[in-house]
């Protein structure tokens, strides 16, 4: 299995000679594109209804659940990152560290299926999108595996059906949700007065 993923890695991961503006690309993906994640959520709930605050909510706490499972399995399993084994060329400045899951895959594709499984099938596509171009630019900058990748789409998605299927079933997501409006409300109060 590590055989084969080191034979993808090396298939997708840049060559010394790489074309320059796809390297700039590529590092504009794997970090800055990951900031559309918060951005979008503080949109969706600032000028969202009660609906899309609730989406806001679930997607949230599916990210947060994902990075969780990231780090109590990279407490079980430490893999290392490509340049840390000196395989392949290394295009992005990155601590060297656990790669297994990819913390990067593992939010975004969280969102993304947040997204479709709460009915915004277009914004959760585009958002699926941009996971896979993120998780590509990683790759072929020289900071993940491929599995690394497919590691954090299955803890993302995952994370977001449980946190679905889990609060719905307890009904704590109405509870959450009215806390975190309450909470908006007083924070906004004097903004929305025009003080």
């Amino acid at each position: 299995m590590e055989e084969l993923n080191h034979s993808l890695f090396l298939a997708i991961n840049a060559s010394a000679g790489a074309s320059m503006p796809i390297r700039a690309l590529a590092v504009f993906l794997a970090q800055w594109v990951v900031l559309s994640v918060p951005l979008l959520l503080v949109v969706f709930w600032v000028f969202g209804e009660r609906r899309q605050r609730m989406i806001v909510l679930l997607t949230g706490l599916s990210i947060v659940l994902a990075l969780v499972c990231n780090l109590l399995v990279r407490e079980l399993w430490f893999h290392p990152r490509p340049f840390m084994i000196g395989l392949g060329q290394n295009f992005l400045a990155h601590a060297p560290g656990a790669s297994f899951p990819s913390d990067h895959a593992s939010g975004m594709f969280a969102m993304a299926f947040a997204l479709i499984l709460a009915s915004l099938r277009k914004t959760g596509l585009v958002m699926l999108g941009l996971a896979l171009l993120v998780s590509w630019a990683r790759v072929y900058l020289g900071v993940h595996f491929p599995f690394d990748i497919l590691g954090g789409c299955l803890v993302g998605g995952l994370s977001a059906w449980l946190v679905r299927q889990g609060l719905a079933w307890q009904q704590l997501d109405q509870r959450l949700l009215a806390i975190l409006e309450g909470a908006y409300l007083r924070l906004t109060a004097s903004v929305r007065r025009g003080a």
